[in-house]
């Protein structure tokens, strides 16, 4: 069985993403780990004096990391296993049974819940579709909830057609890379001739200019430049993106890969959430 081990700039993301807000579990689906693991991860943090759950971002340092990163050595963190398999395999017939007396899948989450069997709604339904399919609901879309300004945004690219390139001096395939608050649908739209990591860093930056803040979470299709390996439990998502997001302070969301309507999923809507907006843009250079 297959077993992945954690880099820094995972584990940096890690920390920041508690630091930020979220929830173990929701880290834990993210970023594929285990719980074990990851609880071991946060007592170093804490043995070295920095409590992760209430922390800032600027504790969370590069030496932090590599003093974390060295005491975990050579961790074998989990088989390439999803965790709400982990969790409901063991349960399967049992949940069958709910699902042929017609009981509604929140009530069914609750009732695990009562057995401290916690799993989200959302990680529920793709274990239906996943293993019990005769029973999972086609066409439903779960749509993003009420938020305040600034913590969602959706990025993705699309195909323009062929526009003349001053550059090369030649017609060329065009595309839009689309950034969308999902609050207001205050939409900015940036013509590139490539799709490539530089292209959506470059959309990204001008975007946030464009707007005059950075959003708290962007939700990205799984655009090759981000995402490495589109997977719905565990996706792999680009060392260099997030190296970028980390930079910049936002959180990248993955949309379900071969879902048409992923990008209206949210793993993070929880109250626990802080807003936050830059009041003014940290220079780049994208050549360094």
């Amino acid at each position: 069985m297959a077993y992945r081990k954690v880099g820094m700039i995972q584990l940096k993301e890690i920390f920041l993403r508690i630091c930020d807000g979220q929830s173990k579990r929701q880290v834990r689906e993210v970023m594929g780990i285990h719980g074990n693991t990851l609880n071991k991860y946060l007592d170093i943090a804490r043995d070295l004096g920095t409590d992760i759950a209430t922390c800032t971002r600027d504790d969370i340092t590069d030496e932090l990391i590599e003093s974390v990163h060295k005491r975990i050595g050579i961790i074998k963190d989990r088989p390439d296993t999803a965790p709400r398999d982990v969790i409901l395999l063991p349960h399967k017939e049992r949940i069958e049974g709910y699902l042929k007396k017609d009981v509604p899948g929140t009530k069914i989450v609750k009732i695990l819940a009562r057995e401290d069997i916690e799993i989200s709604q959302t990680s529920f339904y793709r274990f239906v579709r996943t293993h019990l399919p005769p029973y999972a609901k086609s066409n439903i879309t779960v749509r993003l909830p009420e938020t305040k300004a600034g913590i969602y945004a959706q990025a993705d690219f699309g195909y323009l057609g062929r526009l003349w390139d001053c550059t090369t001096k030649k017609m060329r395939r065009a595309f839009a890379f689309i950034m969308t608050l999902v609050f207001s649908r205050h939409m900015y739209v940036h013509i590139t001739f490539s799709q490539d990591a530089d292209a959506v860093i470059e959309g990204c930056e001008a975007a946030w200019a464009y707007f005059g803040a950075i959003s708290k979470i962007v939700i990205v299709d799984n655009m090759t430049p981000v995402i490495d390996k589109p997977d719905r439990y565990a996706p792999k998502i680009n060392s260099l993106f997030m190296e970028y997001s980390q930079y910049r302070g936002f959180i990248i969301d993955p949309a379900n890969s071969g879902h048409a309507k992923g990008k209206d999923y949210a793993s993070y809507c929880t109250p626990s959430l802080r807003l936050t907006f830059f009041d003014k843009l940290l220079p780049i250079s994208l050549g360094s």
